[in-house]
């Protein structure tokens, strides 16, 4: 029986103080799937987390059978829609898309070996979308993953380690706009970008209006949100390694390109600006990358293999692409690639909290921040 995890080979954590003297682990174990490599059928019978620091265990977390099927009965109608390849161009762009944005890969599980509990030779199941929020003396380092499976009437275990790691911005970063905004979306929010392979870390940056509002959900002009046209800056020295200009805007907050016309943009440009509208994204040292999406239509004012300074214009917030109103859309990655890039947590040297408090990372959903 082998066990494969996604992300791999290591998953992040994000590590706030807690009550007393204990700190809280925050993180996601995107996808598991369990490999029946034996010649001989096996059932699968629980599952359990055993989470360590230094070496001791902290929390066990355990799944018995039942709640396993049921995960995988849900994840099953998942693979059989997501790794079926469609025959129209445009379909097919799409749900690639679709599945690279979850996963990072478009072959993760087989659809024709996948199965819920009673695993045949070759065949495999497994779950989605683990979340992890701990509260202990010490940060987790490891996460000890055991499958439980009957074979021959025998009870065995396999079990995978996998290493939780504290990720530190590998350079300098600035902010990517100037002044003070709102961050919502954000890593630690329900309804933020982390089930995303490059966006886990991903947030949304837009600014309050006179009556302490973003004017998102609602039909207003792109033009009467305070963030529009504001410059979108460099975070760091680096290169243009791929940008978009192209997209037309939504004329208004709460609206969205008809459907024939996303399958325009998707046949005429691909995937991502049809997601992202307008983007940049550059590469900096240490093997960092930084996307900036929904900007102006032929606003930028950089160019593919360009070199660009540390707060440097690049272009103007815009509400293009998938957006509910004027934003940018800001996230790092390890690879030059929206859809197989993997995100990364971004530290800033420049911000302060709604207090005038210094802070590096964003870590609360809805924050207000000020970037010098």
């Amino acid at each position: 029986m082998r066990i494969d995890y996604i992300p791999h080979p290591f998953v992040i954590s994000v590590v706030r103080e807690a009550e007393g003297d204990n700190v809280e682990s925050d993180f996601l174990l995107k996808a598991v799937r369990f490999t029946n490599t034996t010649s001989r059928s096996a059932e699968i019978t629980g599952c359990t987390f055993d989470l360590t620091a230094k070496g001791k265990s902290q929390h066990r977390i355990s799944y018995p059978e039942d709640n396993l099927r049921e995960r995988s009965v849900s994840l099953l109608k998942h693979v059989k829609q997501s790794m079926t390849k469609r025959r129209d161009p445009v379909s097919e762009a799409l749900r690639e898309g679709n599945t690279y944005k979850i996963l990072g890969t478009d072959a993760f599980w087989s659809k024709d070996q996948f199965a819920t509990r009673k695993l045949k030779p070759n065949q495999e199941t497994g779950f989605m979308h683990e979340h992890f929020k701990i509260s202990a003396a010490k940060p987790i380092d490891e996460l000890i993953l055991t499958i439980s499976y009957s074979q021959d009437k025998e009870e065995r275990n396999v079990s995978t380690s996998i290493p939780i790691v504290q990720y530190r911005s590998a350079n300098q970063y600035v902010f990517p706009v100037k002044g003070t905004w709102l961050v919502t979306a954000n890593w630690d929010s329900p309804q933020g970008h982390r089930g995303g392979y490059s966006s886990e870390f991903a947030f949304d940056l837009a600014q309050l209006n006179g009556n302490l509002q973003v004017p998102e959900n609602q039909r207003k002009p792109k033009e009467s949100f305070p963030c529009y046209g504001k410059e979108i800056l460099a975070i760091a020295d680096g290169e243009v390694v791929d940008c978009f200009w192209k997209l037309p805007e939504i004329s208004t907050s709460y609206t969205d390109y008809p459907r024939e016309q996303i399958r325009q943009f998707v046949h005429e440009h691909g995937y991502v600006p049809a997601c992202a509208g307008n983007f940049v994204m550059l590469a900096h040292a240490n093997g960092e990358f930084s996307f900036y999406a929904h900007l102006i239509t032929d606003s930028l004012e950089v160019k593919r293999g360009d070199k660009v300074k540390q707060g440097q214009v690049l272009g103007r917030v815009g509400n293009s692409g998938n957006s509910t109103g004027p934003h940018l859309h800001f996230q790092i990655m390890d690879g030059p690639s929206h859809l197989t890039g993997r995100g990364l947590p971004c530290h800033f040297t420049n911000i302060k909290s709604v207090f005038r408090e210094d802070i590096t990372l964003i870590e609360q959903d809805q924050s207000i921040v000020h970037a010098d």
